[in-house]
């Protein structure tokens, strides 16, 4: 089997984790959604990655080696907040109840932890994975590296291999050093030369391919200004690119055999969940390492499908589906309704569903309670049909995002699995994906629809049960759930646009940008075309 090295650079992912997510706390108060987002990254890296070998990288101290060549490095960086510091010991302990070794080196970065090992692991033929927020770290791609840079929340990353940094800047991973030490770097305190921002340095580089090359061939640059600030800064410059380059050779006392992964330890993981309050990420934690996983079968489900509505088959309180398969629900066809209650499951085509007053009426009826999946979508594709969607006192969609907002939450199943409910099926395994997309006949759908409503009924308790242990079940029930209906009130009303302003500040804006270009010309000494990549 094929060694895979994953390596995290642990102070930038607790960063994310922390300004990604509400702030969390257990029943003894100590802040906890740093290492709550923390957790949910390890947990798609073990399952995804498969790792054989793993390390976390943390900062030792705010000081390095760099600071000697520059005191003023990373200078600009605001005190880490108490509720983050508290929560580092607790990172640790989680790490060792996963049996991931962490590691720090004093006057060193996680950064150059992570470079050498890098390096180390490829020549012993590895696979290797770095995940970060730092995009410097991208300058580590090669064609055994990869390198994930966490874009949105805490699991959406972007992957960069040298074609991806090519792709993007036009650059070889190790031009990034060269990229920094001409534009800087504000959130490392890098200073750069004064006057170059990104698209400039883009073009230097791609024509003179390092920084020393563009300094020794100064005369052939073209711009007054540009040449002088690369001559008055040249030595800026240089110092620039040296802080921004990761080490390869750090003395890191780790052999690759020190960080060989064999799973985590469950007694441990269990009873610092426990410890935490994570109990949604205790009904997540995966089957033992080696079982594989099977399918479950679906359980028997009875239903009913509806000729004519009845007084029989409404309540007080039910979950309720509106079934709008595309991403446009304004303007895509409701292709069925679904209502599971104590009177059983019940499946109602849409044309019964739209011509029956009793069943609209109870649509618009505040005190009849529904429970559903992503509220918004229904209301608004009902509102397009004439009605409005009333009384809605569960969302499952959104106590998921709450309780989880890294989670997939692209479908009732998804979310159900996370409770270990598996008597629904995923909306691609019923219609398929993209072009192959299709909808089934009626007893497929009918089933399909029955089972997501029965789902949403056997969810609700325990999730209200989960955004009240986590102190979230007002800011569910008194902003989310009513947001959500303003929302959608705002998407179907849409906004009323004042079109003579709207021309008016696009002729002012306009002639801001004229103003800018002018700077522009008038900095590089002479006029060229400034919309060109080129």
């Amino acid at each position: 089997m094929k060694k895979k090295l994953v390596l995290i650079d642990g102070n930038s992912i607790a960063y994310r984790a922390f300004f990604a997510l509400p702030l969390l706390h257990n029943d003894k108060g100590i802040h906890t959604n740093a290492v709550y987002g923390f957790t949910m990254m390890l947990m798609k890296i073990l399952e995804e990655e498969k790792p054989t070998h793993m390390l976390v990288a943390f900062d030792a101290g705010k000081t390095t080696f760099r600071h000697k060549t520059f005191e003023e490095y990373k200078g600009g960086r605001q005190q880490t907040p108490p509720e983050l510091s508290e929560q580092f010991p607790l990172l640790r302990e989680l790490l060792d109840a996963y049996r991931i070794r962490f590691y720090e080196l004093e006057n060193y970065e996680a950064d150059d932890i992570i470079g050498t090992l890098c390096t180390k692991a490829e020549k012993e033929g590895f696979e290797v994975k770095v995940i970060s927020g730092d995009r410097d770290l991208t300058q580590l791609a090669s064609d055994h590296v990869t390198v994930d840079i966490t874009k949105k929340g805490i699991t959406d990353v972007e992957s960069y291999t040298p074609e991806t940094v090519q792709e993007k800047y036009g650059l070889t991973p190790e031009q990034i050093i060269d990229l920094k030490g001409l534009m800087g770097d504000k959130s490392d305190n890098i200073p750069g030369v004064p006057g170059i921002g990104e698209k400039t340095a883009l073009k230097l580089l791609k024509e003179f391919g390092t920084i020393e090359n563009i300094l020794d061939s100064i005369e052939q640059v073209s711009g007054n200004k540009l040449r002088e600030n690369l001559a008055k800064y040249r030595d800026i410059a240089l110092m620039s690119k040296q802080l921004a380059t990761i080490l390869r050779d750090a003395p890191v006392d780790l052999s690759l055999e020190d960080i060989e992964y064999n799973g985590y330890d469950v007694d441990k993981v269990i009873a610092l969940f426990k410890e935490l309050g994570f109990n949604s990420l205790l009904e997540k934690m995966a089957a033992p390492q080696g079982e594989e996983e099977t399918e479950v079968a679906l359980s028997d489900i009875d239903y009913t499908i509806v000729d004519e509505v009845t007084e029989s088959i409404l309540s007080d309180k039910a979950a309720l589906v509106v079934e709008v398969l595309e991403s446009n629900y304004h303007k895509a066809p409701i292709l069925g309704f679904a209502i599971a209650n104590e009177h059983g499951n019940f499946f109602i085509r849409t044309d019964t569903a739209l011509s029956s007053s009793l069943f609209t009426t109870w649509l618009e009826d505040e005190s009849k309670k529904k429970s559903v999946f992503d509220g918004k979508r229904a209301i608004v594709s009902l509102k397009w049909q004439g009605i409005q969607l009333r009384g809605i006192q569960f969302d499952l969609l959104i106590a998921s995002y709450l309780l989880n907002p890294s989670q997939s939450t692209e479908d009732v199943a998804s979310i159900a699995k996370t409770k270990q409910y598996t008597d629904v099926q995923s909306d691609e395994a019923i219609y398929g994906k993209g072009a192959k997309q299709k909808i089934p006949d009626e007893p497929v759908l009918a089933e399909h629809l029955v089972r997501k409503a029965a789902a949403i009924r056997a969810l609700e308790q325990d999730f209200i049960c989960d955004l009240q242990e986590n102190e979230q079940y007002s800011l569910f029930t008194d902003l989310e759930l009513p947001l959500s209906s303003i929302l959608a009130e705002m998407e179907f009303t849409g906004v009323k646009i004042d079109v003579k302003r709207l021309k008016e500040m696009g002729e002012e804006l306009t002639e801001q940008l004229k103003e800018i270009e002018q700077e522009i010309y008038e900095l590089a000494g002479q006029e060229f075309n400034i919309n060109s990549p080129k």
